[in-house]
């Protein structure tokens, strides 16, 4: 029986492919998995699978100052232990690991016990933990062409980024819209900061959002932290508006803190044009055939996202840096990506390879 570790955590960016990849080795009958990690979110989703989870403590060192840096230090000796005994226990044939502080030191262990490493990079500037055991893997497999300079040659491969089927399954743009109650004949646009959310979009949205709901309708992921205060001053704007722009506000306008997967694939079906960061939810978009107006995170690590919004574009994606984010940049953005939406959409589908986890999934089983 092949025995494989699906090793990863923290954001949905490094669970989600894991989840993606699980689903397709599922489907042998001659195999038993283990999920590793260190947060809520991947024992989630391995419970959902019904697949054994295992904790492993992952100290994270960030990369500004911050008390955490030290606090987390006591959790390094007990994640070197739970992380060997847990390998010792179940010996995997192979490790597959999605970078990320969560990663390491079960991939750390896994080659001292000479455990094959097989690694996936879902951005265009690899994380340190892909750099650090991209040099040591037997298999290394990258979602953006950019992204196969920085691994040994011999070793990497361009297959995409894994994608959830739930999420490939696309509804039918009418009844999506119905199901968020909304017009279904009516163009529509999602706004996500994916489930942590992104105040900047959520800001310059609140001050946009008067004038969009006068050609759009809105579907806004605000995320769980923000949803609250996203909530009030919407509320807030509704209420001033009530003998004029009020009624039209309050019809036209979807708020939401997060989206579990069904949710999110509707509102994917649901969108005309969608406005997001440049995480690996850019995978997701693109296999929908959605254009795209990207607000990539500013000083995120190495500036990946707006590396990958770079390749995206490639594609026909909007790129706005969020320094220059303003209400009417935002409007006169989805009304251009709106108004091309057919050829942005058929050129977008390009960026997405909807067979990557059956492709790393084969060859899990066959190291």
């Amino acid at each position: 029986m092949k025995k494989i570790a699906l090793v990863g955590g923290g954001s949905g960016g490094h669970v989600y492919p894991l989840v993606a990849v699980a689903e397709e080795l599922k489907k042998s009958s001659d195999i038993q998995l283990q999920f590793i990690g260190d947060d809520t979110l991947i024992k989630r989703e391995a419970v959902a699978l019904d697949i054994k989870f295992k904790r492993v403590l992952a100290p994270k060192w960030r990369r500004y100052f911050s008390a955490a840096n030290f606090l987390d230090v006591w959790k390094l000796p007990l994640g070197i232990l739970q992380a060997f005994f847990h390998l010792w226990l179940f010996m995997p044939d192979v490790i597959f690991i999605k970078g990320s502080y969560a990663s390491f030191l079960p991939a750390l262990i896994g080659r001292l016990f000479l455990i094959p490493l097989v690694v996936h990079e879902s951005d265009a500037i690899p994380g340190r933990t892909n750099l650090f055991f991209g040099k040591r893997a037997k298999k290394i497999f990258v979602a953006l062409e950019t992204a196969k300079k920085y691994f040994p040659a011999g070793a990497v491969e361009f297959v995409g980024n894994p994608i959830r089927a739930e999420i490939l399954s696309a509804s039918d743009p009418a009844s999506a819209r119905t199901h968020f109650t909304l017009n279904p004949n009516q163009p529509t646009v999602l706004i996500t900061g994916a489930s942590q959310g992104a105040k900047a979009l959520n800001d310059v949205l609140l001050l946009a959002a008067v004038e969009l709901v006068k050609k759009f309708q809105i579907i806004h992921q605000a995320g769980s932290d923000n949803f609250t205060d996203v909530e009030r001053e919407l509320k807030k704007i509704i209420a001033e508006g009530e003998g004029s722009y009020g009624p039209g506000l309050a019809a036209g306008y979807r708020l939401h803190p997060s989206f579990e997967v069904g949710e999110m694939t509707l509102a994917y079906s649901a969108a005309d044009v969608v406005v997001c960061r440049a995480g690996s939810s850019i995978f997701e978009i693109a296999a929908h055939g959605k254009p795209m107006v990207l607000v990539p995170l500013p000083n995120s690590a190495a500036e990946h996202q707006l590396a990958n919004a770079r390749e995206a574009a490639k594609f026909g994606a909007i790129i706005v840096e969020q320094a220059n984010l303003t209400p009417h940049i935002l409007i006169n953005e989805i009304e251009n990506a709106y108004q091309n939406r057919q050829a942005i959409g058929g050129k977008i589908k390009g960026l997405a390879r909807v067979d990557a986890a059956a492709a790393i999934a084969n060859l899990l089983l066959n190291v």
